[in-house]
Parts: C-alpha cells; structure tokens; sequence
C-alpha cells in the first residue's frame, strides 16, 4: 500500500509539472536564421533540449530562415509553430506597423530576454571614417552588407541609413552597391577586402563578427545621440556595446540594443507551450553551452513584458507561475 501511494504521489507529482501532460508526439519546426548565425546554434540547442522534454517521437526541425522580421510571419501563419524574434520586431507585428502591414494578433510569447542585440556598423578602416555621416557627406562609393531580406539586420539597415538620410539607391548612385547574403558570404567577403560596410543586429561574441573583427582591419561605428533618439522612437533602447566585446574593440559602441524572444501562436496546444516554456527556462547551462550570447539570459525575468514585447501564451504563463516568477 505504501509503495502504492508513493508510485501515485510520483505520478501526481510529474502530471502537476507539466512535462508528461503532451503524450502524443509532435513535430516542431522552429524558424531562426541562416547558418553561421547565432539564431541557429540557439534554435539548434534548444531543439536538442526540447526533443528530450517533448513526448517520445517527437521532433523539432530547425530551420535556417527567415529572420527577425519573417519569422514572425511564419509563426503568426502556423508555418513554424515556434521561432526566434526580436522585442522589437514583436511589437511591430502585433500592432501591424514598420514591417508589417497588417496585425498579426495571434502571436504569443513563450521565453523572452535570452540575450542582448547590438545594432552595428562595422566599417573597412580604409574608409577613414567616423560615422556613417560622412558616408553622405563625401558621396563614398561604399560596398555595403547585410544578412538577407526577411531578417531584422536587412531591415534595420535600411532604418539606420533612412536616420542619416540615405537609401540604397543612393548607396548605388555614389557608385557603391548592397548585398543581403548570409555570414559566411559576408565573412568571405571582408577577409578579401571586397566588403567595405556591414550593418548587422549581433549578439556578444557573435562567431561571424569575431572572425570579421580578427581577420579584417574593421572598426565600430558610434551613433550620434540624435540618431539613438530617432531610432527609439520605433521601439529600439539606447545602449552601449562594452569594450572587448569583439576582437581589436577597444572602446564601449554606443548604439541600440533589444533581446532574442522565443515565440509562438495562440494555436500552439497548452501543454506543449508549457513544456516548451519550462524546459527553456530550467535549461540555461546547457543554453550557454551551445552560445555563450545566451550568458546573460535571465530565466526569472523571462515573462515580463519588456523583455517579450507579446503576450504571453496560456502555457507559457502557468510555467512562470509554477516557478514562483511571475505573481
């Protein structure tokens, strides 16, 4: 009898935690970024912790697309039931503004604040500038990079440079050029000096930015305090990127920053969300393992609204409760 009560107390127990309520498979995809990007070691390590926590059969297939802006998308259309995403973008989305033209309402969030982006301008220092002023200023014939269309670095991009009032027809007329390609083309592409420009939203110790920084004569460009203000107004926050941060980056950037949010659909089942949510957050050692930009991720904060820019999903919402986080 004894033994009989403690078997019913273990099951009870293990019902009440969430992680055996999904007993059909399910299969996942998961949208992040090209590979080479931090988004897919992320989606890759977390996949491998999911596929353990979900029930038997189950997979998660992480694809190598879109990026901040169109995995929202993909997410909101049930393509990919989970993705990685941006606050900002987030916000965006729900509302139906900057990149979206209409709302995509039936986003929710799952675990935001996994870690801290920079928006970066890492200039060739063969063009002896400062800023991307001077860009504008003296007309340079500038050969300029990004991730591919669809991601938040191409369209923040286009926002950064709009700050200083140009375009990429511009860029064209002084005789330079744009190029949306995923990081190991761009890595290429610095290493043989046939990339003069590069805006990108990275992480810390972003592995393709660390090559760049190592095996190219490359330097960070601050921005103006003016630009900063306009750049907030669409949801961005000011920051400062530390010294050291990147190999040869010897001086705090000042810039924007925003966190990685891992989000779904209100159509996910709630016993998935859940168990999505609580392995996430009960798995940050093996999280900084697979990237260490997942260092300063904050599992007790990870429900708050600041660092999700959605609502939360059902499930999502009773993990942090039952971990005592959110009240």
């Amino acid at each position: 009898m004894r033994r009989l009560r403690m078997a019913l107390t273990l099951a009870i127990a293990l019902t009440s935690a969430g992680l055996v309520e999904a007993q059909q498979p399910v299969n996942l995809a998961f949208s992040t970024l090209g590979a080479g990007s931090a988004w897919y070691i992320y989606g890759a390590t977390m996949a491998e912790l999911l596929r353990k926590a979900l029930p038997p059969g189950s997979n998660v297939d992480v694809k190598p697309f879109s990026g901040g802006v169109g995995n929202a998308k993909l997410v909101a259309k049930n393509e990919t039931p989970l993705g990685l995403s941006f606050t900002v973008t987030n916000r965006w989305a729900f509302e139906g503004k900057e990149a979206y033209d209409a709302r995509l309402d039936s986003l929710r969030g799952l675990v935001g604040g996994l870690d801290t982006y920079y928006l970066v301008a890492v200039a060739a220092k063969k063009l002896n500038v400062g800023s991307l002023k001077e860009l504008k200023d003296r007309k340079l014939a500038v050969r300029a990079f990004s991730q591919p269309v669809g991601s938040l670095g191409e369209f923040a991009m286009r926002q950064l440079l709009r700050e200083y009032g140009i375009t990429y027809a511009d860029l064209k007329a002084w005789g330079g050029s744009t190029t949306h390609v995923n990081y190991n083309i761009i890595v290429d592409a610095f290493k043989d000096g046939r990339a003069d420009l590069l805006i990108a939203v990275v992480t810390p110790k972003h592995p393709s930015v660390t090559e760049i920084t190592t095996f190219a004569d490359v330097k960070f460009l601050p921005l103006e305090a003016e630009r900063v203000k306009g750049l907030a107004a669409l949801g961005y926050k000011q920051a400062a990127m530390p010294a050291d941060t990147f190999k040869n980056q010897r001086e705090p950037v000042h810039t924007v920053g925003f966190p990685t949010v891992l989000i779904t659909n209100k159509d996910l089942p709630e016993p998935v969300a859940y168990t999505v949510t609580r392995t996430i957050v009960e798995g940050k050692d093996a999280l900084v393992r697979g990237h260490a930009g997942l260092a300063e991720f904050e599992p007790k904060t990870a429900w708050q609204p600041e660092e999700v820019g959605l609502p939360l999903h059902p499930g999502a919402e009773r993990a942090y409760r039952e971990k005592g986080w959110m009240k």
